[in-house]
């Protein structure tokens, strides 16, 4: 009886166990068949920019060369001691302003002398010309007091020239640059005594090549800059050109071009060498979009736009490159948003969310 009962046992663990079995391979079966989850969509971030409408100019660039706009070097004109000098090197001078004096002492004495002799004459003319009114005296009499009057008063006009010449003055606004002479020393009639230079106007020189000087007329505009000794060369300075030779120089096949400077700040000096700035031509509410926002599609330039938080690919059609700017004729409007960064790592339609966001 007792074997019987433990036989039942057996049989009883043997069905559970079986169960436990089937059941643990049943929960593995199902899941191994579920589907697996889809991948989530990558979005791309990107930065955008909205299209407008702008002017643009396309410029070209030359080397140049600064002058002064009146270098002169001015002469003595009248021979004597140099007894008084002024103003020093590099000093500025006032239209006018005397620079030197050649030997005055004998020249306001001269003056002086003549001015005597003129007031003499004219009172001497007076008298005959009284009596002459009277007929006391002749016409010659009288004819001979005019002239000796009229010859009184040229000396006593040439007496004041020489004065007036005896003081070397600048013609100009301007610097002096060198003095060639000192004081005390003796100079005679026509010897270059200083050079005063003109700087508050400049004039650069440019040599222009053939295929610029067509889009250039007198009277254009221009922008200069000094050439940079270390980084950016500065906001530069306007001018106008003021002059274009009709003839190419034989050696280099160039036209030379002149072109006023307004030097009012006095930032550059004659003689720098400068960079200056032509317009070739300007374009007016024209689509320009950055060189780097084209993308190449099998031989067809495109740009990808935002709409939606989606990628467009639109194809466009470019015209004129100026600078880094490529003038969109069709294919954008404006208003659009013009991907500019992450455009090559995008494909059409593709999830784009804007940095920052």
């Amino acid at each position: 009886m007792k074997s019987v009962h433990v036989r039942l046992i057996q049989i009883a663990c043997l069905a559970l166990l079986t169960s436990l079995t089937l059941s643990g391979c049943s929960n593995g079966e199902e899941t191994a068949t579920q589907p697996p989850s889809s991948p989530q969509e990558k979005v791309t971030n990107v930065a955008l920019s909205t299209v407008v409408r702008q002017d643009i100019q396309e410029t070209f660039t030359l080397p140049g060369t600064l002058e002064a706009w009146e270098d002169l070097t001015l002469a003595a004109e009248m021979a004597g001691p140099v007894r008084w000098i002024g103003p020093k090197e590099g000093d500025r001078l006032k239209k006018g302003e005397a620079i030197l004096r050649i030997d005055p002492e004998r020249r306001e004495a001269e003056l002086a002398r003549d001015q005597i002799e003129f007031e003499l004459q004219q009172k001497h003319l007076e008298r005959r010309r009284t009596l002459f009114e009277r007929e006391l005296v002749s016409q010659q009499e009288f004819e001979d007091a005019r002239k000796t009057f009229e010859q009184a008063q040229a000396q006593l006009r040439l007496s004041k020239v020489a004065l007036d010449k005896s003081t070397l003055r600048s013609p100009v606004d301007g610097i002096l640059d060198r003095l060639l002479v000192d004081r005390g020393e003796y100079v005679s009639d026509g010897d270059p005594a200083a050079v005063v230079m003109q700087v508050n106007r400049l004039r650069a020189l440019v040599d222009v090549p053939e295929k610029e000087i067509q889009g250039l007329a007198v009277g254009g505009k221009a922008r200069i800059f000094a050439a940079p000794v270390r980084g950016e060369s500065g906001p530069g300075l306007d001018g106008e050109i003021i002059h274009l030779s009709y003839g190419a120089d034989p050696a280099t096949r160039t036209y030379l071009a002149k072109i006023a400077v307004d030097n009012s700040t006095e930032a550059l000096r004659p003689g720098m060498i400068v960079q200056v700035g032509f317009t070739r031509r300007e374009l007016t509410q024209v689509i320009a979009v950055p060189l780097y926002a084209l993308v190449d599609r099998d031989g067809v330039k495109v740009v990808y736009i935002e709409e939606g938080g989606k990628a467009l690919l639109r194809p466009v059609k470019v015209g004129p490159i100026v600078g880094n700017l490529a003038v969109i004729e069709e294919g954008l409007a404006p208003g659009e948003h013009l991907i500019v960064k992450g455009q090559y790592l995008v494909k059409d339609g593709a999830s784009v969310l804007e940095e920052g966001k």
